[in-house]
């Protein structure tokens, strides 16, 4: 078997009513004929260097004939950086910004009720990706009608279609998640799922990470939690959208599971093809960044203030089960989920 098969998709549906189509089938074809004549310069500001979101975001405004100078900064994860990334974007005055990742959407752009806005960037247009919670960040006020300089995509199903996905999979009692709780996107990711199992016979077992005396998660606590875990009788580990967790610290994170038997679901589709993750319930990072361009288009192309694009979410997710995984762990899934899944299987 091909490690990467004809991908299937399920609409946000699973157990529940599926969605009609996806958002990405109203993305034109061909080149538009109002791209200007002359090179954008777009900043990105990363929380982890490139990746499959930055070139499907590159590519989309390449193949439809954008010219684009990219100036790329990388946080590393460390938000104290923004203010002297604020004051090179303030210098260099780009056309567009693009923002991966909450904290850094949020240290761009502030709260949209900041009391404080001359802190923020507030005058160039910024497309947002990788947030997967932008009303509770306070990133924008209304999905449909962001308002301001800022719209983008949001790259995760919804609570409700993760957990009918993984009760798909394999009927469970208990399950696991381990989060830094000095990232809001993770506290309100935990506190989604704290609200939404209480009428599911699902027990949710908390761990968030200790911090250091300096208030920053410690990594070296990585793989206790995970046998905390297991000594709990967690059937499944949850891997939400936690930057700490799901991409600086995921080799370990799947490592420790595996070791100690414990399933792992993600809702992002990394640490399932390259760091032997169990399950995940996903849109295409690749796809995430082509959409994520078609914002900026709308924005650099067809002169639409960032404020009155909608904030979206592909409207179809893959199920991708890592095979060789499954079979380590035993833990087979059923025959009729397979219809819908993509299988890795290397």
């Amino acid at each position: 078997m091909t490690p990467f098969p004809r991908r299937r998709f399920i609409a946000s549906g699973l157990a529940t009513a599926a969605l009609a189509g996806t958002t990405a089938a109203a993305w034109p074809d061909g080149v538009p004929a109002a791209v200007p004549d002359r090179k954008f310069r777009i900043t990105m500001v990363l929380g982890r260097g490139e990746s499959d979101n930055e070139f499907g975001f590159k590519d989309y405004l390449a193949r439809r004939g954008f010219k684009v100078d990219y100036v790329i900064r990388n946080t590393g994860g460390d938000t104290g950086q923004l203010p002297r990334i604020i004051e090179e974007i303030r210098d260099t005055k780009p056309d567009l910004i693009y923002a991966w990742g909450t904290p850094q959407t949020r240290g761009l752009v502030g709260a949209f009720d900041d009391a404080n806005p001359r802190a923020f960037i507030r005058d160039i247009p910024v497309v947002f990706t990788f947030v997967a919670a932008p009303i509770d960040a306070r990133i924008v006020p209304d999905l449909q009608r962001p308002g301001g300089n800022v719209t983008g995509t949001v790259h995760i199903a919804p609570i409700p279609v993760q957990l009918n996905t993984i009760l798909a999979y394999r009927a469970i009692k208990r399950m696991a998640v381990i989060y830094n709780p000095n990232e809001r996107n993770s506290v309100l990711t935990v506190q989604g799922l704290r609200g939404e199992l209480v009428n599911r016979p699902v027990e949710l077992i908390e761990l968030p990470v200790p911090l250091t005396e300096a208030r920053e998660p410690d990594a070296t606590a990585v793989p206790e939690l995970v046998a905390e875990a297991a000594r709990r009788g967690a059937e499944m580990l949850y891997i939400g959208p936690d930057t700490f967790i799901a991409f600086h610290n995921r080799k370990v994170l799947a490592a420790e599971a595996l070791k100690h038997r414990l399933p792992t679901f993600s809702v992002t589709e990394l640490i399932v093809r390259t760091d032997r993750a169990m399950l995940a319930l996903a849109s295409s990072s690749y796809g995430i960044g082509r959409f994520t361009a078609f914002k900026a288009e709308q924005i650099l192309a067809g002169g639409l203030p960032p404020g009155e694009i909608p904030v979206e979410t592909l409207k179809r997710f893959s199920v991708i089960i890592n095979m060789p995984v499954v079979r380590e762990l035993e833990f087979y899934p059923p025959l009729g989920l397979l219809n819908f899944a993509e299988v890795i299987d290397q």
